[in-house]
């Protein structure tokens, strides 16, 4: 690949890894390492001048980890999802009513719903700050730096001006789209189109009440704020639109999975504009209450980008070198469970790659590694891409058991119903990545 750089580690010194990626998956591998005492470096492409994105629900097997983290949900602004109402989209009668507040006596509650540049922020903060409350040495954030080769047996990373660099460890966390996961695999990315969109935008929870129907969907007949998921569904066209609140409850996030337009273009921009008018088009079987909903942002205020699936990947471990996040497991956000489970690796990371009085290999913590974050990601990933009917698709309880073996759901199981729920979220992964260990000890 060239010329190795000066700086690749000798005996004696600190273990070293390398993230590539600095998102939600890149920056939770940051913070995991660091606190098992690795010095780390974080490969970003972009500069993060201009930071964009939606809300984001965090499930409780994540809310667990950032927990340990000492991220502050509240303070970053974060808002606690309690429940899920789904209505038809046009009579806006009920279809499905699910609770999972801390008072509903329902284990592993914690949802919560936080903007993506908060929780960005606050992940930022985690891995980076000095203080004593997050052990090992902070993190180095690389901005402007893009890697452009792996050699992942070596663990040697390329940057485009030529360098190379040498670590113990190497974690490809640059999502859905890598343009490292070739060298990863060895064969071409399977990414592809589901011909399924998004589209995202916010409005004031001000403005929403201003409406009687809508505040009457966001209030209970106390009077009291709803907090969760308030959906509807269009049967006839396949739409679901997905709301809730973040940013302290003043701010509502809109998502709309829809077939895709042909309007909404060929380019795969995050930020890729759609006009109001174009959405109102394809929301013309909604109530009108709820579509103005619509006319609440401003022209340039909503977004469209294409959904993509993979196929699974059959391991997450070459050499040195590890995948997680999005680069992983390309989901379709239908169970909210794709972040989440991204934030759930680290826990494994930082379980398994503690170097604290520790006599595992590099090897030994890779095939463990492996044997957790396989069959969990292969699951969230396989479950989402299904939809919301999930096993009622023929073959999709067929494929899942290739690579999980655990419980399942019945097969009517709602999204979000406990069975649901237990399945997905309620899942400890430190506590998985201590029975791994103990069990490979006694093996």
């Amino acid at each position: 690949m060239g010329q190795l750089s000066a700086s690749c580690p000798t005996d004696g010194q600190p273990h070293r890894a390398a993230v590539v990626g600095a998102g939600i998956a890149g920056l939770c591998a940051a913070i995991a390492l660091r606190r098992a005492g690795w010095h780390v470096a974080v490969y970003e492409k972009s500069s993060f001048k201009n930071e964009i994105g939606a809300a984001i629900t965090i499930t409780p097997n994540a809310t667990l980890v950032l927990e340990r983290f000492g991220f502050d949900f509240l303070e970053l602004g974060g808002v606690r999802n309690e429940m899920l109402l789904r209505y038809e989209a046009k009579s806006l009668s009920l279809l499905q009513k699910e609770y999972y507040g801390p008072d509903s006596g329902a284990e592993w509650s914690r949802f919560w719903s936080v903007h993506r540049v908060d929780l960005h922020s606050g992940l930022r903060g985690l891995a980076t700050q000095t203080q004593d409350t997050t052990p090992g040495p902070p993190a180095d954030i690389r901005l402007g730096q893009e890697i452009t080769g792996i050699d992942c047996e070596a663990g040697t990373v390329k940057l485009k001006d030529g360098r190379l660099e040498q670590y113990d460890l190497v974690i490809i966390a640059d999502g859905a789209h890598s343009r490292l996961i070739e060298d990863f695999t060895g064969n071409p990315s399977t990414v592809h189109r589901t011909g399924r969109s998004i589209y995202r935008w916010l409005v004031s929870m001000d403005e929403v009440n201003a409406d009687p129907v809508l505040q009457n969907l966001y209030t209970d007949p106390q009077g009291r704020r709803k907090s969760g998921f308030v959906a509807w569904v269009d049967q006839e066209t396949r739409i679901l639109w997905v709301s809730y609140k973040c940013r302290g409850g003043k701010v509502l996030n809109n998502a709309v999975v829809h077939d895709t337009q042909t309007d909404e273009g060929e380019e795969d921009l995050w930020q890729s504009p759609v006009s109001r008018e174009q959405i109102l088009k394809v929301l013309c079987n909604f109530h009108p209450s709820v579509q103005n909903m619509v006319s609440m942002t401003a022209e340039d205020g909503i977004k469209a980008h294409h959904l993509y699936k993979r196929l699974p990947l059959q391991s997450f471990v070459r050499g040195k070198t590890l995948v997680m996040g999005d680069a992983a497991h390309v989901m379709m956000p239908i169970h909210a469970a794709g972040a989440s489970v991204a934030i759930e690796t680290a826990a494994t990371l930082e379980t398994l790659f503690d170097l604290s009085g520790s006599t595992w290999t590099m090897d030994s913590r890779l095939e463990m590694f492996d044997k957790l974050r396989v069959p969990r990601c292969n699951l969230a990933m396989l479950s989402s891409n299904a939809g919301p009917e999930w096993l009622h698709v023929p073959g999709v309880e067929d494929e899942i058991r290739k690579y999980y073996s655990g419980p399942l759901p019945p097969a009517g199981a709602m999204p979000y119903s406990s069975a649901f729920r237990d399945v997905l979220f309620k899942h400890d992964e430190y506590r998985a990545a201590r029975e791994c260990m103990d069990k490979t000890a006694k093996d």
